[in-house]
């Protein structure tokens, strides 16, 4: 759901936090499938990283009715009627058993973001991402764990510009913070940053030219883990389509020299039916032919007399 630019800009900013050692857990609040988080433990196993947790968080109920006299930017909404939005904690475990990623580096945690996050035992954070499309969910989960996200962690917002009420809560919790990150764009729809490792605000300025390099360089990473896994599919393919062309030419040059020697033959007929000799003959053969048709006529005549005299 959240496409290829989205993931690929989550894989890097993994890898990011793994390379420049910044503490802490990874986060999802609002995971449907599981999806994300799944792909956030792949990227720990694939770097032997063994001392950072993925923080799955989720009602695993859907979203939840809008709470529209305390936040007024949520009135209207309907997400939570959509009831494919209701994935369950067993479907989304199954999915992390399906990859072989269900294990001990994997917290689940359920229940509605204002009841489950102002207790959780979540200690520092090297990324959240956010994902729960609501102002009211986006603001609780803003104000319980982004004090706990490391100097130089990575807060992503999946949906700052699918839903205004999403992007409503960031502004409003910004101001509230007094913080003024430098937001990145990733496709149009989500949206990161990086936080300050300090007081001065330059630091937390995240050149967004190289950004976008680092998403375009690991989108073309993922084409070509796609193109490695099917190779040899292709490879085979093609091989077969070969041996295909192959025996269809092979066959179209005999129905070529088929075609030659017919053609020849009409040739040689032709020739011979228009040749003077052919023509002069004529009324021997004609001749000829009648004799032909008397004899077997008289053979036949005198087998069937001796037959009667017998």
């Amino acid at each position: 759901m959240i496409g290829t630019k989205r993931l690929a800009n989550l894989r890097a900013l993994t890898e990011s936090v793994i390379a420049d050692n910044v503490p802490g857990d990874l986060i999802e609040t609002g995971v449907w499938r599981g999806g994300a988080c799944i792909l956030m433990r792949a990227v720990l196993f694939a770097y032997n990283v063994s001392d950072r947790s993925v923080w799955v968080v989720d009602s695993f109920e859907g979203l939840p009715v809008p709470s529209e006299l305390r936040y007024p930017a949520d009135a209207g909404s309907d997400f939570h009627t959509y009831e494919q939005l209701a994935v369950s904690l067993d479907e989304v475990q199954e999915n992390f058993r399906a990859y072989g990623l269900l294990d001990e580096q994997v917290t689940f945690l359920k229940g509605w973001f204002k009841n489950t996050l102002p207790n959780a035992s979540i200690g520092q954070l090297a990324l959240m991402r956010l994902d729960g499309d609501m102002y009211e969910s986006t603001m609780d989960a803003l104000t319980n764990l982004y004090p706990k996200l490391s100097p130089q962690g990575y807060a992503i917002i999946d949906d700052y510009h699918a839903v205004p009420a999403c992007k409503a809560a960031v502004s409003d919790y910004c101001v509230q913070a007094g913080i003024s990150p430098e937001i990145i764009e990733i496709d149009g729809v989500g949206v990161y940053w990086r936080k300050s490792a300090g007081p001065s605000r330059h630091v937390e300025v995240v050149r967004q030219n190289d950004a976008v390099a680092s998403q375009e360089m690991q989108i073309a990473h993922l084409n070509q883990a796609l193109a490695e896994l099917s190779g040899n599919v292709i490879i085979r393919l093609n091989q077969s389509l070969a041996d295909r062309d192959d025996s269809i030419s092979a066959f179209s040059r005999q129905i070529a020299s088929l075609n030659q020697v017919l053609a020849e033959r009409d040739e040689r007929i032709s020739a011979l039916l228009s040749s003077t000799s052919w023509k002069i003959t004529k009324p021997l053969r004609a001749v000829g032919s009648l004799l032909k048709r008397r004899q077997v006529s008289s053979r036949i005549t005198l087998k069937e007399n001796v037959e009667g005299k017998k």
